[in-house]
């Protein structure tokens, strides 16, 4: 692994191979830091130390090497359970990110068994032969210093860097690992990124920690929510606009009003010690907030922010996420039985990541089963046709029809037979022995009305009686049909103002409103990376799909006009131009550009980074920097984009460039 060295040469690789005896002596006296270097941080001359005081390792010898059988790893495996789903999904959404630089991927449990790898095809060899590659041992004791197994040690998040690993085999590596927590402080493992052989200096590698550690936090949190579907999850941070995000801290909240589990973040934001003094309490033992009161607010105006003090007088900011799933009395969730407990996966999915259609879902959820109608509002292409579709296979009904009729794409002479239906003989032209219509069809069902907007006034009052009579007279028929249907309509107009206008009935409109959920634009919702995603697996049939950074970024800053429709066809037509490659640019066509992002016009040179100032470095503002200055560049040096993409507001976006001495452009430099 190692190049030769001239005589008269020194270097951290050559000391190495001192005996034990006299690099102990050595480091007793402080020459661990010496030999490593000045800038060498604290942790790693601790692993250092360890490594050779505790473990007796010998810097110049082999790692003491240690792989399990492969019953014992399935078994390690198999202890993860729900949680390993979740790893391996966000494990594949941070490799498309990281894959080009040719990293590999680490899921280790917490003693150092590394459960999962994640590497560019070709590669599996060469890291099983340097001990990367599941079922290997890479804590301390067996590898050294390295980055998963300090990680484990410490706790903490840790970057190891080439000549900082303490066996020479592996001096070439860079390790970037963060432990991954699951409720109630449990350590689970460590995710890891490593470059076998990194040319780069190890600041460059400071970003790459940040994503680690973002994706372990992605999985905690989803983690957490899955493992309480029962009960109320309270989000909270001291600012507003955090609550929603990675950084906000978490509580499972059962019927009780009972704290059953905290997430990693929760003691700390709430000034406490530990866990013991979390779990089993009360939640007005937290905050100022009784029990009753508490679940009043979250069924009454769930998912909304509100100023939380807690016993110790910090001011938070929470919002409250009701149960996925039917918690126990005495607070149970209005309109939920739990025969339908196992069948939310469908309405569930449409629950990514946006706080509107998570609120959706959730409205949606208690009154599907109900004698409710719905109206569903959103511009053109919002999925209103595909919502109302996972309302009826998520409710009691799905295994009844569901018929649809879009009232614009009908004639207006044609829409009331295919509605109503009509007898043989009803008019010239009618076919021998009638049709019995939509309504009649979707007995027992759901009728989905699309574009009810477009219904002309004539069939509105006939409309009403179905709704209110539970009846429907055919076309030339003097028999009425009894019908049970549960109707969910929708329109992209505005139908109060049509009501109005006079163009729409109004007890009709008060009949169909129910409920009424408005699906927001693509534009507006904060989960747009993971419907690319999602979407973009759907049309590949679940094939693997990576994107170009550059085509990402495209796609991300697109207005679409079309919403999730034209993001759909855009992705059809990427993937079948791709092939089997990754999606670039060249392929999402020219209205998404056709200028490679490394040769977009550089911006505005940037100031010094204050926080680098006089040769001290904070690795945390270091990787802040260098995360905004990357989406600053994705997203074409737009402010506003970035600052959505970030899910901070402008002002908090200007305000961290400042700090960190970036000028995005004279006019916006100079917001507040």
């Amino acid at each position: 692994m190692h190049g030769e060295v001239s005589a008269g040469q020194t270097n951290p690789t050559v000391q190495r191979v001192e005996s034990h005896a006299d690099f102990v002596r050595r480091s007793c006296a402080g020459a661990v830091g010496s030999m490593l270097g000045p800038q060498t941080e604290p942790y790693v001359i601790a692993a250092w130390e360890r490594c050779l005081s505790d473990y007796r390792l010998e810097p110049g010898g082999n790692p003491a090497s240690e792989r399990v059988g492969s019953k014992i790893l399935e078994k390690r495996r198999a202890q993860l359970g729900p949680l390993a789903q979740i790893v391996r999904a966000e494990m594949r959404r941070l490799f498309g990110q990281i894959a080009p630089s040719h990293y590999v991927l680490l899921l280790t449990d917490a003693d150092g068994l590394i459960l999962e790898q994640m590497c560019e095809p070709g590669h599996e060899e060469l890291l099983r032969r340097v001990d990367l590659a599941p079922g290997f041992i890479w804590d301390e004791r067996h590898e050294g210093t390295n980055g998963p197994g300090t990680c484990l040690h410490d706790r903490r998040p840790r970057l190891v860097h080439r000549e900082e690993h303490f066996f020479a085999r592996n001096v070439r590596m860079t390790c970037s690992a963060a432990p991954l927590w699951g409720p109630n402080g449990q350590l689970l493992g460590a995710l890891d990124a490593s470059h076998f052989d990194c040319p780069d200096s190890r600041q460059s590698q400071v970003p790459t920690l940040a994503l680690v550690g973002t994706s372990t936090r992605i999985i905690e949190q989803s983690y957490f929510t899955s493992s309480f579907k029962d009960c109320w999850i309270v989000r909270f941070h001291e600012q507003t606009e955090m609550v929603g995000q990675l950084h906000a801290a978490m509580l499972a909240v059962d019927e009780h009003g009972r704290i059953r589990a905290a997430d990693s973040t929760a003691p700390a934001r709430l000034g406490l010690d530990g866990y013991e003094a979390l779990v089993g309490r009360g939640i007005e033992d937290l905050f100022d907030i009784s029990a009753s009161r508490f679940f009043s607010d979250a069924q009454a105006h769930p998912y909304q922010i509100w100023p939380a003090t807690s016993r110790n007088g910090h001011l938070l900011y929470a919002g409250i996420w009701p149960p996925q799933e039917l918690p126990p009395t005495p607070w149970p969730a209005k309109g939920i039985t739990p025969s339908r407990l196992s069948r939310r996966a469908d309405l569930s999915a449409h629950r990514l990541g946006d706080p509107v259609m998570a609120h959706n879902v959730w409205c949606a959820e208690r009154v599907m089963d109900r004698d409710i109608h719905i109206l569903l509002q959103g511009e053109t292409g919002t999925g209103k046709d595909t919502f109302a579709r996972a309302i009826h296979q998520s409710g009691e009904r799905r295994d009844k029809p569901f018929i649809a009729l879009s009232c614009a794409a009908i004639p207006e002479t044609l829409i009331e037979s295919e509605l109503f239906g009509y007898d043989s003989g009803a008019f010239t032209g009618a076919r021998a022995g009638g049709m019995r219509g939509k309504v009649v069809a979707a007995h027992n069902g759901v009728l989905f009305l699309d574009e009810i907007g477009d219904m002309p006034l004539s069939l509105q009052a006939r409309l009403l009686r179905l709704l209110e009579e539970k009846e429907v007279m055919p076309l030339g028929s003097s028999r009425a049909i009894t019908v049970d249907v549960r109707v969910i309509s929708a329109t992209n107009r505005d139908l109060a103002r049509m009501v109005l206008e006079g163009g729409f009935r109004k007890d009709l409109y008060y009949r169909l409103s129910g409920l009424t959920l408005t699906l927001p634009p693509l534009r507006e919702r904060r989960d747009i990376e993971q419907l690319i995603r999602s979407i973009a697996a759907e049309e590949s049939r679940d094939a693997p799909v990576t994107f170009a950074p550059d085509a990402l970024a495209a796609l991300l800053a697109h207005r679409w006009p079309g919403n999730i429709r034209e993001l759909r066809n855009t992705l059809a037509t990427a993937i079948a131009l791709a092939g089997s490659q990754r999606i670039e640019l060249l392929h999402l066509g020219r209205s998404f550009g056709e200028v490679p992002l490394a040769e977009l016009p550089p911006a505005p040179a940037p100031l010094p980074c204050p926080e680098a100032a006089g040769g001290a470095t904070n690795p945390l503002a270091v990787a802040e920097r260098e995360r905004l200055l990357l989406e600053l560049k994705r997203r074409h040096w737009n402010a506003t984009a970035t600052a959505a993409a970030l899910g901070i507001s402008r002002n908090t976006l200007y305000r961290k460039l400042r700090k960190h001495g970036v000028r995005v452009g004279p006019d916006e430099s100079a917001a507040s």
